[in-house]
């Protein structure tokens, strides 16, 4: 049997920029359709965070998300793409998967079993961020007399300064099964035996691993390594028990970087950010409009300095604006910022995630993130009551010994 595994599309979000929004859902179409149908799988099932309109706040409708859907599934019936599942990722909503099954599209498993011929797929849909449910929910998986077993997931394994499931569960769990594919991570890893990480099949949040270009710069020189193009889609043939990316050229040129210093003044940073942009411009010689570019600023400024010195906002408007259309967003990533006075200004709020708060707040209160998972039903909701999250906010037992929050 070929199966293909096609993880973490995101289609219509544009939570980079641009008209990515509309893009991603024609490079879909366009460039990764028709290389799957050459492939000829008997089966597609789709990792999860498959439609991701909320990133950027660009359709209203959503949950629901009948017209998106509806796109998708048109997308898949003309390239006569039928045999087809997809699993529940983090940033994807019950409804709208159903929705998509009503519509013909890829059939939505929701914990649940799935034989094909001589395999067992078992679909566990996302419980990020809740991880202590993930980890018991992954021990409760109901066994299945079949001789091969594969599972299918969504959570973090492996994820850089994450916390991850730990890796003895993780072990325990991977004896119960052939094989485990895991979505989410966005960049390929092999952790485990039989537990693989699968690339981002587009960008989303691009980072080290699933760049074209990548950069380090420190204390001297920034090295640059280029690496081929890590975008497309995978194909399990399950005779030769073989793994193997069929890479897509997606059309657009990916660069990440990492900026690191250490007690520096605003002054160095900000000539540092200039130099970076006439590299990447001029000594890189890439097409604005079709780069992604982010960059990580990763150390201390001096103390008594802020980031209003360093002028993020202007650096960023005049350097290195015309990324992507001219539009792009969080280019300058600054989560990792400390020192000085390194406060959060208005301007940098326009960048600020439900994540990168997150890390923010884990500073002042080590305790928000379990709390954030026992909140998991509401931000599932997306709108609640006021009083509701207030209610809880008393209530928590991660919270009850913070005064403030």
């Amino acid at each position: 049997m070929k199966i293909c595994l096609i993880a973490d599309l995101h289609l219509f979000s544009s939570e980079i920029g641009g008209n990515w929004s509309e893009d991603s859902f024609i490079i879909f179409k366009e460039k990764l359709l028709p290389k799957v149908k050459e492939e000829k799988p008997n089966v597609i099932i789709f990792l999860g965070d498959t439609l991701d309109p909320l990133s950027g706040r660009s359709e209203p409708t959503w949950p629901r998300g009948d017209k998106l859907s509806r796109r998708f599934v048109e997308a898949l019936y003309e390239s006569n793409i039928k045999e087809a599942y997809i699993l529940k990722g983090n940033h994807d909503y019950a409804e709208p998967l159903r929705n998509i099954t009503k519509m013909g599209g890829p059939s939505f498993i929701d914990n649940d079993w799935l034989t094909i011929e001589e395999i067992g797929f078992y679909f566990f849909s996302s419980r990020y961020p809740n991880l202590q449910k993930a980890i018991d929910d992954l021990k409760s998986i109901p066994a299945i007399d079949i001789k091969n077993k594969i599972l299918l997931m969504h959570e973090n394994v492996n994820m850089h300064r994450a916390e991850n499931i730990p890796g003895e569960i993780m072990e325990e769990i991977s004896k119960r099964f052939d094989i485990i594919f895991n979505g989410h991570e966005h960049v390929y890893r092999k952790p485990y035996g039989n537990v693989w990480c699968l690339s981002s099949s587009l960008p989303w949040r691009p980072w080290y691993g699933n760049s074209d270009i990548e950069i380090f710069w420190g204390n001297g020189e920034p090295e640059i390594t280029g690496n081929e193009n890590k975008f497309g889609f995978w194909i399990l043939d399950t005779s030769e028990k073989k793994l193997s990316l069929v890479s897509v050229d997606i059309g657009v040129k990916i660069v990440t970087v990492e900026l690191r210093f250490s007690d520096s003044p605003a002054t160095m940073v900000r000539e540092k950010l200039i130099k970076l942009s006439e590299i990447i411009n001029n000594k890189l010689k890439i097409t604005p409009e079709k780069t992604i570019v982010r960059v990580s600023l990763q150390g201390t400024l001096k103390e008594g300095d802020e980031r209003i010195d360093v002028g993020f906002s202007d650096i960023e408007r005049e350097y290195y604006s015309n990324f992507y259309e001219g539009k792009s967003r969080n280019i300058l990533r600054l989560e990792d910022l400390r020192g000085g006075g390194a406060y959060l200004s208005r301007e940098d709020l326009r960048y600020i995630s439900v994540e990168d708060a997150l890390n923010q707040l884990e500073l002042e209160i080590p305790k928000i993130r379990p709390f954030y998972g026992e909140i998991s039903d509401l931000i599932e909701k997306k709108t609640f009551d006021g009083e509701v999250l207030i209610e809880r906010i008393k209530n928590s037992k991660t919270l009850e010994d913070v005064n403030e929050l």
